[in-house]
C-alpha cells in the first residue's frame, strides 16, 4: 500500500513538472512579466508611501482589482497609462 501511494504521487508530480515545462516551451528565451502589481510593489516603483498609493485608489485615479477582502491588485498596463498620464518615468 505504501509502495503504490508513493509511485503514485511521484508520477503525478512529474506530471506538474511537465505541463509547466510545456507551457513555456513556445516562448523559448522569453521572460514572462506578471500582469498584476500590489500595493507595496508600486511603493518601491514610484519611491511612494503606501498611504499615497491608497490616496490613488480612494480618489479613483489608480483603477484597482481588490482581490479578497483588503488586498488590492492593478494591472500592469493601467500603471504603465498612469505613469504616461503624470509623466512619471518608466522603470
Amino acid at each position: 500500500m505504501g509502495r503504490n501511494a508513493e509511485s503514485r504521487s511521484a508520477g503525478r508530480h512529474h506530471r506538474r513538472a511537465m505541463s509547466r515545462r510545456n507551457a513555456t516551451d513556445h516562448h523559448p528565451g522569453r521572460r514572462v512579466e506578471t500582469a498584476w502589481l500590489t500595493v507595496s510593489q508600486l511603493c518601491l516603483r514610484w519611491q511612494l508611501g503606501r498611504k499615497t498609493i491608497y490616496k490613488f485608489i480612494d480618489a479613483e485615479i489608480l483603477p484597482v482589482w481588490k482581490v479578497g477582502g483588503r488586498l488590492y491588485r492593478v494591472a500592469v498596463a493601467d500603471v504603465l497609462r498612469f505613469e504616461a498620464q503624470n509623466k512619471l518615468p518608466p522603470k
